[in-house]
């Protein structure tokens, strides 16, 4: 670096200057102009060119000319190859006054050519070596480049090399940015990518789950209806006959002792009385045990787990049957069914939706109260709504109440497993349920699923 102690104080605030303005300068092209600009106006030359070192060919090429056309600046640059080859390969200023006045191989033809008067030329020096030169020559003769301009403009270029490489350390750490926020992005997809395989991963798994949980839940009640029914038919069957027997029997005593006048056998013939009312309770018994036995099995139906022609309203009713110990005394069940031909379904897992829609009704309704359960055809779907007088679902949770473990009812009740799994029954028939509720006013329950009779299904 050049001691500026040789310039004068006019000098070195004009150098001050110039340094504030292109130090402020990051974008190397227009930092070069205004490096010209500058140095052109400094030294009132006519004609300037910066050639910037290329490390990879150790060649300097140009950068910035100015007053040079394309075929002045190569006749400029053949013409001043000589000093600009001197200051590369010396590191040091070279400066030419007088010029047609020079003898030897300063004074080229092509410098007397181009009336040149003038010719100085500074390394711009780094740390690494020369990373370029500035040029600059004039032709008027009051425009002579005098000895202390070599000083002024070396300490210029060093003021200069130094705005270059603040610009290029700029450069290179916005491309390091550009290409890190490059990264990060690239990376940041990769990991959304993976989130979004392991989000789809996880649902598969969770529908696995419910499909298992479903199908285990259906296998244990279909064994315990294969159960239910072989351990209580029998007995049942042999009640069922001795109740008829003993009916019989108290009916043909009480006519017997009708016929009798007897004042003695009155009261015989009240307790032959009583004895046939019992047995027709007790015979009332055996055929609800009878019909919650023929719903328990009509109800799991394993045997018709394919898409088979179904009676909507037989399912329905196998849930009430199994159900009327929920509400029993204190809901009252209305039904308004329309006339619905059989249609494709699978019957065992559209009766575990209207059991688990119908216990969360029932649920709802915390004293007394009523649930309306309407079907209807609607166009191309079947149509089952199941509407109560409940407390109703909170707007926040009418979202997630088929999500897979969702419950209000405390860790100690269940799972949340219910609707969940009606939920994806329903999806599994290609069908929707929908919710509408406001709280206090009760919750209503639509299940739409796609009418396919049996002519549509053999022609699928």
């Amino acid at each position: 670096m050049m001691n500026m102690g040789n310039i004068n104080p006019l000098r070195l605030s004009a150098l001050y200057e110039v340094s504030r303005k292109i130090n402020t300068q990051l974008n190397l092209e227009k930092l070069l102009d205004e490096i010209m600009d500058q140095a052109i106006e400094l030294l009132q030359a006519e004609k300037g060119v910066i050639l910037l070192m290329d490390p990879e060919k150790n060649e300097l090429s140009v950068k910035v000319a100015r007053a040079m056309d394309k075929q002045n600046l190569e006749e400029a640059l053949a013409m001043s190859k000589t000093v600009i080859e001197r200051v590369k390969t010396q590191g040091e200023p070279v400066l030419l006054q007088n010029v047609p006045d020079l003898t030897g191989k300063d004074a080229s033809k092509s410098m007397v050519m181009f009336r040149l008067k003038s010719i100085i030329c500074v390394p711009l020096r780094s740390k690494k070596g020369l990373a370029g030169t500035i040029y600059l020559d004039t032709t008027t003769p009051d425009r002579f480049f005098k000895e202390d301009d070599v000083p002024f403009l070396e300490a210029f270029a060093d003021l200069a090399n130094i705005a270059i490489e603040n610009a290029r350390s700029y450069h290179e750490i916005e491309e390091l940015n550009s290409s890190l926020e490059s990264k990060v992005a690239q990376r940041t997809q990769e990991l959304s990518e993976k989130n979004t395989a392991l989000t789809e991963t996880n649902q598969r798994l969770q529908d696995v789950q419910l499909q298992l949980i479903r199908a285990e839940k259906m296998a244990s009640l279909g064994h315990l209806a294969a159960g239910v029914a072989h351990e209580i038919n029998n007995p049942l069957g042999s009640l069922t006959g001795n109740i008829d027997i003993f009916q019989r029997g108290a009916e043909s005593i009480g006519k017997s002792l009708e016929e009798n006048t007897d004042a003695s056998l009155q009261k015989a013939r009240k307790n032959a009385t009583m004895l046939a009312n019992l047995t027709n309770v007790s015979k009332s018994a055996c055929e609800r045990i009878a019909n919650i036995v023929r719903a328990l099995k009509n109800f799991a139906r394993l045997d018709e787990e394919e898409f088979k022609p179904v009676d909507i309203h037989a399912g329905l009713e196998s849930t009430l049957v199994l159900l009327e110990n929920r509400y029993r005394d204190r809901i009252k069940i209305v039904r308004e069914y329309q006339d619905i031909p059989e249609f494709f379904c699978r019957a065992a897992q559209l009766n575990q939706v209207f059991m688990n829609i119908f216990l969360n009704a029932c649920e709802a309704i915390e004293e007394e109260g009523e649930i309306h359960i309407t079907t209807r055809l609607d166009k191309d779907a079947v149509a089952i709504t199941f509407r109560d007088n409940g407390k109703g679902i909170p707007q926040e949770n009418i979202a997630r109440i088929f999500d897979p473990g969702f419950t209000t009812k405390g860790v100690q009740v269940g799972i949340g497993l219910g609707l969940s799994i009606a939920y994806q029954i329903v999806q599994d028939h290609e069908g929707q349920i929908q919710v509408n509720s406001e709280p206090g006013s009760g919750a209503e329950f639509r299940v739409l699923l796609p009418w396919k009779n049996a002519d549509k299904e053999s022609a699928d």
